[in-house]
């Protein structure tokens, strides 16, 4: 995968990532069929599909991130990475959704999209500030 197509999908992941109103329209909509629109599949993006390795060490030596872009999400992405579920049920949407634990992963990721915000490129800023619908 390229470099700009990777840090498209790195963008578009924290957007999905940091968005309630997103997860809410997605993840409790009995209509939605589309596997994507979980929590499963959302971090699944982000931390399978991009391929991100222990502390960004293989993003960051591939120039795919710059360190300070990797010193604003470090926090989030950590949190993140260590998150667990209420009882351990990544397919229970509504607990996750209703857990003060994953609010606070989801603020701190919104801080981080501030940050994020005003070191990058237009085109980048607006993956990462877009709001989405469910398909």
């Amino acid at each position: 995968m390229d470099k700009e197509t990777w840090r498209k999908n790195w963008l578009n992941s924290i957007n999905e990532l940091t968005s309630l109103e997103l997860q809410k329209n997605s993840w409790l909509n009995s209509e939605n069929k589309n596997p994507h629109w979980s929590y499963i599949e959302f971090l699944s993006c982000y931390f399978d599909d991009l391929g991100i390795s222990e502390n960004y060490t293989d993003e960051l030596n591939l120039n795919l991130i710059s360190l300070q872009e990797y010193d604003i999400i470090k926090d989030w992405h950590n949190r993140l990475n260590k998150y667990e579920e209420p009882n351990n049920d990544p397919y229970n949407h509504k607990l996750i959704l209703e857990d003060s634990k994953w609010y606070e992963i989801v603020e701190i990721g919104k801080d981080a999209i501030r940050q994020l915000s005003q070191i990058l490129n237009l085109q980048e800023r607006e993956l990462l500030e877009k709001n989405k619908n469910v398909v």
